[in-house]
């Protein structure tokens, strides 16, 4: 009886709003405050906040552990009623409400804004760092390098710098409001993508709901909102085999996120081995010409373009492998900072080297698999997506693993181990609060939990997917 109480629909939903306004109120609080007293001089203490063990952190840690228990509990209760797209909607509000509420724990929408008044002042975001212009945002931004944005994002971000000068939070809520948008398309594209599916209804919920989505692309305001939409559009292009508009949506996705850029030679490839010789033209010209005018205007330097890989985390680690061997290195051998980078360097040459042969092997499928198709082109894109995350990606951030998530949702049917590993990372990585780049048992406990789960998984495949967890899936 007790039982059935606590699993109940109703309970689920009153304790998840519960956690969820204590999580919002908890960082809109602690952020407002921290904004306020950096732009009044005053001080800045917003890191103080999630670094080490702070009740703040501890209560926004609690309040996120008990919104992802309530959501797996939530999703293998397989009752799904037939519901239309509004519905499902209407009853996701109270939490994207709140989520457009709570105020961001990440700095990086500061940084979005800079990059955008920039570019209304005529400066170029890819050419000057953002620390060489002086604006409102200026003394909120922590890093200090070129935009490594996409030219798409870049006019989102000037769209919001717009009201900046009023006031950098009403700009931030702003931004915030673009992202809510993008996300709510996003379950609209996965109900739509998903068609007449007796899971319609549970996987487009499942994915308005999320908690690692809501909170990394509405409360914290990430870019992989947006990245997640073209992924979508990508599919959606896919599996209608409209192949040039997937190639030109693909360099659409590169233009907003750098991540792309692994995606193109996946799907040249499977054109190739199709011998769509026309539509590989007809892209190439038309992707060609776009690279053309972007060379000529926002992009004219090979340093411009470089920017775009994100050259500002060169060298640094958290979450990762290569954190988790960082910090043993520090606590068990007497290297100074020096040399621990240079054996921390060797080994992201390694998993690179690695994964370049995990990704030269994927290249290969389209040929060694006579059914293979555009369905499979997708998971393939996933899953060479989630081993460069988990492996090879010294810098892991925990809204990385998002972009999973619309591969994962769409093609659950289709290969329900990367949809159980997928929504396994995703989870575990937001576990502990923080970036989690510290030298401190904290920091390498956030790694264990951000990795383990996952690599985990991937070690007992057979088991995992023979396991009555998977059955359920």
């Amino acid at each position: 009886m007790v039982r059935n109480i606590l699993i109940s629909p109703v309970w689920l939903t009153a304790i998840a709003v519960v956690a969820s306004l204590v999580f919002c109120i908890t960082l809109t609080m602690s952020g407002i405050s921290s904004a306020t007293s950096i732009l009044a001089g005053r001080s800045d203490y917003y890191e103080a906040y999630f670094s080490g063990f702070t009740p703040v952190r501890a209560l926004v840690n609690t309040a996120y552990i008990c919104l992802g228990i309530l959501y797996v509990i939530w999703f293998f209760q397989k009752k799904t009623v037939a519901l239309k797209l509004q519905t499902i909607v209407k009853y996701a509000r109270p939490f994207l409400v709140l989520a457009f509420i709570a105020y961001p724990q990440s700095t990086d929408v500061y940084l979005y804004l800079q990059y955008g008044l920039m570019g209304l002042n005529k400066i170029n975001p890819y050419l000057n760092p953002a620390n060489s212009f002086n604006s409102v945002v200026s003394p909120l931004i922590e890093w200090s390098q070129t935009s490594t944005y996409g030219p798409i994002t870049q006019l989102f971000f000037m769209a919001a710098a717009w009201v900046a000068p009023i006031s950098p939070i009403l700009g931030v809520y702003l931004f915030k409001l673009f992202c809510l948008a993008i996300h709510v398309s996003n379950a609209c594209l996965v109900w739509r993508l998903l068609g007449a599916s007796a899971w319609q209804n549970k996987l487009t919920m499942a994915y308005l709901m999320n908690p690692i989505l809501l909170n990394e692309h509405v409360v914290n305001a990430h870019v992989d909102v947006y990245l997640c939409n073209v992924l979508l559009i990508l599919m959606g292009c896919l599996f209608n085999r409209f192949y040039i508009e997937s190639i030109l949506v693909g360099v659409a996705g590169f233009l907003t996120k750098t991540l792309p850029l692994i995606w193109l030679p996946l799907m040249v490839g499977f054109l190739v081995y199709r011998r769509r010789w026309r539509e590989l033209a007809i892209a190439a010209l038309l992707s060609a010409g776009v690279i053309i005018f972007l060379s000529y205007t926002l992009l004219p330097t090979v340093e411009a373009w470089k920017s775009l890989l994100n050259p500002g985390v060169k060298g640094l680690t958290a979450r990762s492998i290569h954190h988790l061997f960082n910090i043993a290195l520090g606590y068990l051998t007497g290297f100074d900072l020096q040399q621990r980078q240079g054996i921390i360097s060797n080994l992201s040459l390694l998993t690179t080297l690695g994964f370049f042969g995990y990704y030269a092997w994927t290249l290969l499928l389209p040929k060694l698999k006579p059914n293979y198709s555009e369905v499979n082109l997708a998971i393939d894109i996933g899953w060479t997506t989630l081993v460069l995350f988990l492996f090879a990606t010294p810098w892991l951030m925990p809204w990385y693993p998002t972009i999973l998530l619309p591969i994962a949702i769409v093609c659950r049917c289709r290969d329900r181990f990367f949809f159980l590993t997928s929504f396994t990372f995703s989870l575990s990585l937001g576990i502990i609060y923080g970036t989690g780049g510290g030298q401190s048992l904290l920091s390498a406990i956030a790694s264990l939990t951000s990795i383990g789960p996952a690599i985990a998984l991937i070690l007992l495949r057979k088991q995992a997917i023979s396991s009555s967890v998977a059955q359920k899936i």
